[in-house]
């Protein structure tokens, strides 16, 4: 079923409560709408509620250039809602990958009870792709996790809705399953639901319950699997982007090959959790290293030097609402090789 709601702050607590009640349940939006959504993210967090939410980011700030593409949301999901909580992002690679990416992602926050976040952009949303019908699988693996739908009538334990366990993830009953009943709030609780501050806090449940929860990212790091390098290993450049850019990067390093420059390409789909050791690996060895990204301050390359310290030898960035063609990153490439610069921002050419 699909609603337009009338606003973004309806949109994701309709979603929170269609998830409550026991159906897959994702929104979509752009920046500005996500900003709306933030707060209803962390009550999804809180009430451990899986939801989904896509943001399609178009150039910013405020309405910015509505109908252009960019990459310039990374630190807004990052920072989505305040506090502390486990989350996944995801950046689809391309349009087919829209289409498989969704089913994966409900796998991972149905499985650990919490937001994830689909980070595509508007030349993925409103850009076609021709694609071999094999890789549409209508019928992808389902994993609801820990997901209670048979009743309680007859002897069992009490029901806990948020009970401490090892991997951080409770048992889930959908409402109106007899024999169960749990109580969900904004507020913190103890394993029961019960609020446990109002004049006092249990600091001793608050520590636990915060505990919990946040165990889940080992988990989630477990079952998302780390990037991969595409191309030589021993190559001259190495190319690193995340998301939409993907196609143009590997575009770009076949026409590098031909030009006598070998090259790689690592992409990132999966933002967090980032596997920042795994990427650290797959660099360690690279020859010369270009972060590529359609936004101004390089979100992405800041996020992985916050993450594991590692800088780039060179950037690529691009933020004139227009995605990148593959000859501007030839021939940034070919000036950063040169030593002309360290920062390239590719002119795009007026198309009537």
């Amino acid at each position: 079923m699909v609603r337009q709601v009338e606003d973004e702050i309806g949109v994701i607590n309709m979603t929170i409560g269609a998830a409550h009640a026991g159906v897959r349940a994702m929104c979509a939006t752009s920046g500005g709408g996500f900003a709306l959504m933030s707060e209803g993210l962390g009550l999804s967090a809180q009430a451990e509620i899986p939801v989904v939410v896509i943001d399609c980011m178009r150039a910013g700030p405020s309405t910015g250039v509505p109908t252009k593409t960019e990459q310039g949301d990374l630190w807004q999901m990052l920072g989505a809602a305040f506090g502390d909580y486990p989350k996944v992002i995801a950046a689809p690679l391309d349009i087919a990958d829209c289409f498989t990416l969704i089913p994966e992602i409900f796998n991972v926050v149905d499985r650990f009870q919490c937001p994830g976040i689909v980070l595509a952009d508007l030349l993925l949303a409103e850009g076609r792709l021709s694609v071999d019908p094999k890789v549409l699988d209508f019928y992808p693996e389902i994993d609801r996790g820990e997901l209670m739908i048979s009743n309680g009538v007859g002897e069992h334990e009490p029901y806990k809705r948020y009970k401490i366990t090892e991997s951080g993830v409770s048992p889930r009953v959908i409402p109106g399953v007899e024999g169960y009943t749990h109580v969900v709030s904004s507020d913190e609780h103890d394993e029961d639901g019960v609020l446990i501050s109002d004049m006092f806090t249990n600091v001793k449940k608050r520590r636990a319950m915060m505990e919990k929860r946040m165990r889940k990212e080992q988990g989630i790091a477990a079952m998302v699997p780390p990037p991969e390098l595409r191309g030589p290993a021993d190559a001259d450049v190495t190319l690193i982007g995340w998301g939409s850019t993907y196609g143009v990067i590997d575009e770009a390093c076949e026409m590098l090959r031909e030009a006598g420059i070998s090259a790689n390409h690592l992409p990132i789909r999966w933002l967090v959790p980032l596997h920042g050791d795994a990427i650290v690996e797959l660099l360690k060895t690279a020859r010369h290293t270009i972060i590529v990204e359609n936004n101004f301050s390089g979100q992405f390359a800041r996020y992985l030097r916050s993450e594991t310290s590692f800088v780039p030898n060179g950037n690529i960035r691009k933020y004139d609402g227009e995605p990148f063609m593959p000859h501007h990153i030839v021939e940034a490439v070919r000036e950063q090789l040169e030593g002309e610069t360290t920062l390239s921002i590719p002119e795009h050419e007026v198309m009537v």
